[in-house]
């Protein structure tokens, strides 16, 4: 466990920046009267997240890996923490469905039959279950793509 550390601390930052981000959501509308928004404007936390890779990453380059990665080894790190980040996504999005907007799938639902979508499939896609899904998903996948990307900035020059 020693070994994923740094991993698990800056899984647990991005978690707790994620809550912070589904507030500044919340405190900007995207939950409620802007809901029709809240698709477009929640990939913005994209860019957030290449920063706390790039930070997660290059700690363990220098702390871990002595200064000197390799594009796999600062890959698997970055695999490791969207990992983990994806493992705490239920609890964000439970936080966000619970605590932060308890109306938000309703709203959304509505929203989507306003748009002209079916009942069924709107309950389908509007779920708890489908949004820590829809999480879990993200984080892996984004993450994947953010790491393999880092990790060619961080990777270590060969010095022969």
């Amino acid at each position: 466990m020693k070994k994923f550390e740094i991993e698990f601390k800056w899984a647990l930052y991005c978690t707790a920046f994620n809550m912070l981000w589904l507030s500044l959501e919340k405190y900007l509308g995207w939950h409620d009267e802007l809901i029709q928004f809240h698709t477009f404007y929640s990939l913005l936390i994209i860019f957030p997240q290449v920063v706390f890779f790039y930070l997660a990453i290059r700690e363990k380059k220098y702390q871990y890996y002595k200064g000197k990665v390799s594009w796999q080894q600062a890959f698997l790190s970055g695999g490791i923490l969207s990992i983990l980040i994806a493992s705490l996504s239920p609890a964000t999005i439970y936080y966000m469905n619970t605590f932060l907007s308890p109306d938000f799938i309703d709203l959304a639902i509505d929203r989507y039959l306003i748009s002209g979508g079916k009942e069924t499939s709107a309950k389908n896609f509007h779920s708890l279950e489908a949004y820590i899904k829809n999480a879990i998903l993200f984080n892996v996948s984004m993450g994947i793509v953010i790491s393999g990307i880092v990790a060619l900035f961080l990777q270590s020059k060969k010095a022969d």
